[in-house]
């Protein structure tokens, strides 16, 4: 597997990027190439859409590993007999926990700080990709992970929802399907935008204020 190669499946299972997007990382022009570069690549490996993003809650080392494998096994669903082969370290120490609490509410509270680390430590590489702040004109490179269509704890209790059993008084979690879920949700196109601290700080107080002024600063954001 060659380096293009080794690129362009990074960018499609771990970074969860369209052809187009990678084509144009590969240094295609993609109105041109139209995602086709890349396209040929995965086809190689045996990898369909459905694959896309399959990697995006693994560490960029360890997706790289799992990458440098697929040719071993060089065949349709070669990625998915790795990943059940391979938990992502991210979360792994979460694996078989429960946690026991009176409401969602609590349990946010309660795993606020790590909710907040892993969307750091996920969103990391794309932070280092972008570079500057998303605003136009703004050159800043110390940059915020900031959600930007639902809150982090909005996502955080859709999860929780979906992995809890009544116990008495209580509501019983299970901690690791949580996480999984909680950091799959945040694939979803434009889930956060990296901002600098002004511009971080600008964009909470406009939520809560005039959406004449909030749709007048969303404009400035440059995603492409």
């Amino acid at each position: 597997m060659d380096k293009q190669e080794k690129t362009t499946l990074l960018y499609f299972l771990k970074a969860n990027y369209s052809n187009r997007e990678i084509d144009k990382k590969l240094g295609y022009n993609p109105k041109r190439s139209k995602g086709w570069k890349s396209w040929e690549i995965l086809k190689k490996f045996f990898l369909t859409n459905n694959d896309k993003g399959k990697l995006f809650i693994y560490k960029t080392r360890q997706a790289e590993k799992i990458i440098n494998k697929i040719p071993e096994i060089n065949g349709p669903g070669a990625i998915d007999i790795l990943i059940a082969a391979n938990k992502p370290t991210l979360i792994k120490k979460y694996e078989n926990s429960f946690l026991l609490a009176k409401s969602d509410e609590s349990l946010v509270k309660i795993l606020s700080g790590e909710t907040r680390n892993l969307v750091r430590d996920i969103f990391l590489p794309q932070k280092r990709l972008m570079g500057i702040c998303q605003v136009k004109g703004c050159s800043e490179t110390k940059l915020d992970t900031c959600h930007y269509k639902k809150d982090r704890p909005t996502i955080f209790i859709n999860s929780a929802l979906r992995f809890k059993n009544e116990l008495g008084d209580l509501f019983m979690y299970d901690i690791y399907k949580i996480f999984e879920d909680f950091l799959l949700s945040h694939k979803e196109k434009r889930s956060v935008v990296f901002l600098c601290k002004n511009h971080h700080n600008e964009f909470g107080r406009l939520e809560n204020g005039p959406k004449k002024l909030l749709s007048l600063f969303v404009r400035k954001i440059i995603w492409d």
